[in-house]
């Protein structure tokens, strides 16, 4: 509601109250709540309220206060007489809200389908009660969670700033949770909520006829004083389970759509302290513009076509198309240039019913045009495809737009537009990461975190993906892979070439940007003289989830002192995964640096060998089920691959004899399989054939022989699949990652053999990636006529009139998922889809659409690699 509509409302409000409650012509507010008839609280009852005062007067009131207005404004009777009891009798005639409106309704109104609220205070306490109904009770199922089950919230912001963005002290969450029905004790209630401890809140929780409810009471001194147009922030709401996880969200204040305010305080609404007797009507202040809520795509109609690469095809080589349709016998196809002029003709092959998409498909080779040129177009039974070019320079703008990427999602830096452009230019991103300590106590499952007595410096390095969080695992792959693909065309990037600060520093750009993570890898060791020493700190993220979209904040309360509940950014514990992925990079960087930066090539090798160190005597610190919900747990518990991987690239760089017998005697010794961050033994099995090391020859032969028997078998079900997907099994979440990660290898098999058909596997899944495939997008922002546009990205959001730009060109898409896990997909039925296209364009899908550094990273290796191989 924009300011002159707030203003009118309750100028209406004020109208509707002068003539409808003055005295003598008010009738009395119906009674929505009531205690449950066979509680018995005669022994129990607690008055909280001080001795009623002369000018206090009984809640049976002669004036009401005025009307709310739903969600917005409420009014807060007072001098009122409440004693909290557990029974509701004195509350009869104050007013009370009705809400059944939320981020997630239920299924029934039996069950937690709506809830009631009622304020009011006295000159010592603010008073509360709600009930809801709520036929199946959940209560005690998750640990210190109560969100996650039957539960009620109602949150204050009792300071001079009613529109912050961000808790402070006066400002608090209390969530009442059902397993406190039947406590006898006011002053032991298990609240939780952010800074929730702040305040003496007691209370009794009850069973009703329907459901259950609280009465509670906040003591407001050091708060405020009550007067007559006093204002504070007021929110209410409800968590509700049907069966055992929270599946309904009621939510009083209108502003908050998406369930934010237990991380935005602006998104409350507004109670204004009502005198009783009181004529005159106060007015709440102005509102100021709400957080943007997460934006709705504006779809996309993408009609039915010939399947092709929407970029465009090398002048020589394979050039595949298909078409999706039923049609049981060849069809004729044209291929025309930009003018309309038929340059070739011929006849579909036909594939047959495609497995993984459910299509059946022809498909139309036309290799054999080889004119460069743009404007291009496949005709076939009134079907045709978009416009693409032939051309050697069609991955040549990807290879930087890939690689700029990670300078767009730098943290601790300004992105800065003379490098970006003024659309994503921003403010440095938290750089209050200089000062980080561990997270410690009790999780929601119980598990006790001790912490740690020292604080690090971890500004820098890459968000991770669509979140703010810096992970040591996925960015230990996603610097060996900007590594490597220096090892591999070590002058493809000079100085200079890429749009970064750096430029012009006399080193090469790609190892400027590699650096900017590998320095933050190199902060997440634990110090000497720590207990732990050597190892690596798994990831650093907030405690909760920041909502989506959001401007990454240049500063946050990292809560070191652990004195607000809910809130905080910490170093989650070390694990053996974390640590010999320094070791592996560390190693890597040592050798690269070593005639460009002495210093820090030694720094490099000094901590993967103390990491190495320290991940031997600690072999079995597996990550996964850590604190907090504001981050991925990239859990690891099987690290063989992770220490074959570090030993292979020490030994290269150190040529020791203690890392060539890991390689060795490594059980994973070859393994070239498809990778990802959790799985790294190809990693070691790449860098032993690409760099120069002292592996006798028959163990290289090893090693190519087993490259080259897993690239034939991609060539094998590649040929099976009928968009000529180069991936094996199911499509797993990131599946456009596995297939570039899979094309590294594909080069490498190319580069051993020189067997053209390797190149040309790797051409023919780019066409893939850019557009051959059976949602027809290319999953390359800015590519193609149908690129992806939503990301899930908290600053990509595609929402320019609220200040948060499209994505920029170069970023790659997760891509389809086979089990997809967020609530978008869900909803959009993607689960009844064929696996291949459960994908969806949506900045909230993050399980097919977000878009992370160790996706990104070889997406720019394949693209320099095919634009290297023209």
């Amino acid at each position: 509601m924009n300011r002159n509509a707030y203003r009118m409302t309750a100028l209406a409000v004020i109208l509707l109250f002068v003539i409808l409650f003055l005295p003598g012509c008010q009738e009395k507010a119906p009674v929505p709540i009531k205690p449950d008839p066979t509680k018995t609280t005669e022994a129990v009852t607690v008055t909280v309220t001080q001795t009623p005062q002369p000018t206090q007067v009984k809640a049976a009131f002669d004036t009401l206060v005025p009307p709310e207005i739903p969600g917005e404004l409420i009014y807060i009777p007072f001098p009122v007489t409440i004693n909290v009891d557990g029974d509701l009798s004195d509350w009869e005639d104050i007013p009370s809200s009705y809400v059944d409106r939320g981020s997630n309704l239920p299924s029934s109104p039996e069950e937690n389908g709506s809830f009631t609220v009622s304020i009011a205070a006295d000159m010592e306490n603010f008073y509360i009660t709600m009930s809801m109904p709520d036929k199946n009770i959940i209560a005690g199922q998750h640990g210190t969670e109560f969100w996650n089950e039957d539960s009620m919230e109602f949150y204050l912001n009792t300071t001079d700033d009613l529109n912050t963005r961000s808790y402070a002290p006066g400002i608090f969450q209390a969530n009442i949770n059902a397993a406190d029905i039947g406590n006898t004790d006011p002053k032991a209630l298990t609240i939780s909520g952010v800074n929730h401890a702040d305040f003496d809140i007691q209370g009794y929780v009850f069973k009703t006829e329907d459901g259950w409810g609280f009465e509670a009471a906040v003591p407001l001194d050091g708060l405020l004083e009550p007067k007559h147009g006093v204002e504070i922030g007021f929110q209410a709401q409800i968590n509700g389970a049907s069966e055992k996880d929270r599946d309904t969200k009621l939510i009083w204040s209108k502003a908050d759509t998406t369930d934010q305010s237990w991380n935005l305080p602006i998104l409350f609404g507004r109670a204004l302290f009502f005198e009783l007797g009181r004529q005159d009507i106060p007015q709440p202040s102005l509102v100021q513009t709400l957080p943007t809520e997460m934006p709705e795509p504006t779809p996309v109609v993408i009609p039915s076509m010939i399947s092709v690469n929407q970029t465009g095809y090398f002048p020589e080589g394979k050039k595949m198309a298909s078409i999706a349709f039923g049609v049981l016998q060849p069809v004729d196809w044209q291929l025309v240039n930009d003018k309309g002029e038929v340059v070739l003709t011929g006849k579909t092959d036909i594939f047959g019913k495609d497995k993984s998409s459910g299509d059946y498909l022809h498909r139309i080779d036309f290799s054999a045009y080889t004119k460069p040129g743009t404007g291009y177009q496949l005709l076939a039974h009134g079907l045709k495809s978009v416009p693409f070019s032939i051309s050697d320079e069609i991955y040549s703008p990807l290879t930087k737009d890939a690689l700029a990427y990670f300078y767009h999602n730098r943290s601790g830096i300004p992105i800065e537009a003379d490098y970006v452009g003024e659309l994503w230019s921003r403010q440095a991103g938290h750089m209050t990461d200089n000062a980080v300590t561990c997270y410690q106590g009790k999780d929601a499952a119980g598990n006790t975190w001790p912490g740690c007595d020292y604080q690090l410096n971890v500004r820098g390095g890459w968000y991770d993906a669509g979140d703010f969080g810096k992970y040591v695992v996925n960015g230990g792959i996603s610097v060996w892979t900007l590594q490597n693909l220096y090892e591999r065309f070590p002058g493809v990037f000079p100085d200079g070439s890429l749009n970064i600060p750096e430029k012009n520093n006399g080193i090469p750009d790609l190892l400027d940007e590699a650096r900017w993570e590998m320095e933050f890898l190199l902060a997440m060791q634990i110090p000497d003289g720590q207990p732990q020493a050597g190892l690596v700190h798994h990831k650093m993220h907030d405690l909760a989830w920041e909502p989506v979209p959001k401007l990454p904040p240049s500063e946050v309360n990292n809560n070191s002192d652990f004195s607000q509940e809910g809130i905080g950014r910490y170093l989650y514990p070390p694990s053996t995964a974390a640590t010999l992925n320094l070791a592996a990079a560390g190693a890597q960087c040592a050798r690269i640096w070593e005639s460009i930066d002495p210093v820090f090539s030694a720094r490099c090798l000094e901590a993967a060998e103390k990491a190495w160190t320290a991940a031997e005597a600690n072999p079995t610190l597996f990550a996964g089920n850590t604190p907090g919900t504001g981050g991925g747990n990239y859990d690891d518990t099987q690290v063989k691959d992770e220490f074959y991987w570090a030993a292979a690239e020490l030994f290269i760089t150190t040529g020791q004899e203690k890392y060539k017998t890991a390689v060795l005697n490594s059980e994973l010794f070859g393994d070239a399989n498809s990778f990802d961050w959790q799985y790294t033994a190809p990693l070691g099995t790449i860098s032993l054939l690409m760099v120069e090391n002292d592996l006798p020859e028959t163990q290289i032969n090893e090693l190519k022989a087993s490259v080259l028997s897993f690239a034939n078998d991609m060539l094998q079900r590649q040929a099976e699949d009928g968009y000529s997907v180069l991936i094996k099994g199911d499509y797993v979440w990131g599946s456009n990652g596995t297939i570039l990660n899979n094309m590294i290898l594909m080069g490498l098999a190319y580069d051993l053999s020189g067997d053209s058909q390797y190149l040309e596997s790797m051409r023919t899944s780019m066409d893939y990636i850019m557009g051959r495939n059976p949602v027809n997008t290319s999953y390359v922002t800015g590519y193609g006529t149908y690129p992806m546009l939503h990301p899930h990205h908290r600053f990509w959001a595609n929402d320019p009139g609220n200040g948060f730009p499209p994505p920029p060109p170069g970023a790659v898409s997760g891509g389809p998922n086979a089990n997809p896990s967020d609530d978008v997909a869900l909803n959009e039925g993607l689960m009844d889809r064929p696996p291949s296209k459960r994908y969806l364009d949506d900045i909230g899908s993050f399980s097919t659409n977000e878009v992370t550094i160790n996706w990104n990273a070889p997406l720019a290796w394949v693209a320099v690699y095919l634009d290297q191989m023209k």
